[in-house]
């Protein structure tokens, strides 16, 4: 892997380890606060179906405010693969090695700068 000697590897292994952990205690604080027991409970006091249906919109919006936080818990696991397989720090898109400060600031990053910018670029496009 380009640049990164094994105590540097071993350094950002456990840097990704440790946001794991962390994300992961967050997102079971999250769905205890938000959703929890009283799901269950709100959904046995709902009276009508109209009811229900916003005790379930309710646990969903909750649900979805996770959607980043699950993502990047996927990114950091897919950095994780590619530390065992040794494509570490290698753009998955251009092969090209990812910039070392980049990977210092987001070491889950796939993409070196370049590539992350025209992976944007093409999805905005879409987007219109």
């Amino acid at each position: 892997m380009p640049g990164l000697n094994p105590e540097r590897l071993a350094e950002v292994k456990e840097r990704l380890l440790s946001r794991k952990q962390r994300l992961w205690l967050e997102v079971k604080q999250q769905l205890k606060n938000n959703i929890g027991d009283g799901y269950q409970e709100m959904l046995s006091t709902a009276r009508d179906e109209e009811d229900q249906a916003s005790v379930s919109l309710l646990a969903e919006t909750h649900l979805s405010l996770l959607g980043p936080k699950r993502q990047e818990l996927e990114a950091i696991e897919e950095a994780l693969m590619r530390l065992e397989n040794g494509s570490y720090g290698l753009c998955e898109n251009c092969g090209l090695a990812i910039e070392p400060r980049r990977l210092e600031i987001m070491p889950e990053t796939p993409l070196c700068r370049g590539c992350q910018s025209h992976r944007e670029k093409l999805a905005k496009a879409a987007a219109r």
